[in-house]
């Protein structure tokens, strides 16, 4: 394609909105990865599988159901917000006081297996076909030559606004501060009379919600099938390690620049292109700044 095309302000405008949608569901995922990391110190493998289930859920309430999408997305998030806090509450838990100092190591595999069982359920549940909806928003809006639909802006904004809520949250209630106070000093956090088993399970279930959400708002992007949340949790970890291990506002804006880069990548470069330039910022995060690109030194938390 002819270069003065591609660099026509109406092109660049469109990829640039695509980006920032790609990037909000990559913020999503990594912003739940960063809250269950930050708290609970486990890398969750399980984080796609939790995808799969929020883009079933609205498929079930939107499709199924014929309910409007906004109860779709509503099921999706207080369904496995109900998910993640009752298999932190069950098998997490139950790993995390009788393996002792060696939990942390036997959750990896333990996120790992959950992630296959609740594949294969979904298979058994649901089968192979894979099931979507066309468009959640119908119409564009047209800003000079630039095209963009109302479903990626909704999906946009909806995303943001998760994002900001989740922020506020975060620094101003009385359950954030508890839970910054749990990823800080566990033990000082104990001694205050904070319920740390409890912050464990709701920082569990805010994390499946938020991939609930992801998987709900890209219901037309990526239609639900068993092993659909293989790639979003693999760009959620690079984002995680991008942002900073257990930072959330750093996830957000990784995830954010790591959309609109592989959008970009994808104007200029060969299809495929962009999962080199993603596993390229990786390498050179880990090699210069291992802390991650927006978190201190030595891992800032929640």
């Amino acid at each position: 394609m002819d270069l003065a095309l591609l660099l026509e302000p109406s092109v660049l405008a469109e990829v640039l909105v695509q980006g920032l949608v790609r990037g909000a569901m990559y913020a999503l995922m990594a912003a739940g990865l960063a809250v269950i990391f930050g708290i609970l110190g486990v890398a969750n493998f399980a984080h796609g599988a939790l995808f799969m289930l929020g883009s079933y859920a609205m498929v079930l309430v939107g499709i199924d159901l014929g309910l409007p999408f906004a109860a779709g997305i509503a099921a999706a998030v207080l369904v496995l917000f109900a998910v993640g806090f009752a298999l932190e509450r069950t098998v997490i838990e139950t790993l995390r006081r009788r393996a002792g100092r060696d939990w942390l190591l036997d959750s990896f595999v333990l996120t790992i297996g959950l992630m296959v069982v609740l594949e294969n359920l979904a298979l058994i549940a649901f089968g192979s076909r894979r099931r979507g909806i066309s468009q959640l928003i119908d119409g564009s809006l047209e800003l000079g030559r630039a095209i963009i639909s109302y479903e990626r802006l909704f999906i946009l904004v909806a995303a943001a606004a998760a994002g900001a809520a989740l922020w506020a949250g975060m620094r101003y209630s009385a359950f954030g501060k508890a839970l910054r106070a749990t990823a800080q000093n566990p033990e000082a956090a104990q001694t205050l009379g904070i319920d740390i088993a409890r912050i464990y399970s709701y920082s569990f279930g805010l994390g499946a919600a938020l991939a609930g959400l992801a998987g709900a708002l890209l219901i037309s992007i990526y239609p639900a099938y068993p092993t659909v949340g293989y790639q979003p949790v693999v760009k959620g970890l690079a984002v995680v390690i991008l942002g900073g291990l257990g930072h959330v506002p750093g996830a957000v804006i990784g995830g954010l620049v790591l959309g609109v880069v592989e959008a970009y990548s994808l104007l200029f470069m060969a299809s495929g292109w962009q999962n080199v330039v993603t596993a390229g910022l990786v390498v050179l995060v880990l090699i210069l700044r291992p802390s991650g690109l927006f978190a201190a030194a030595g891992g800032d938390r929640p």
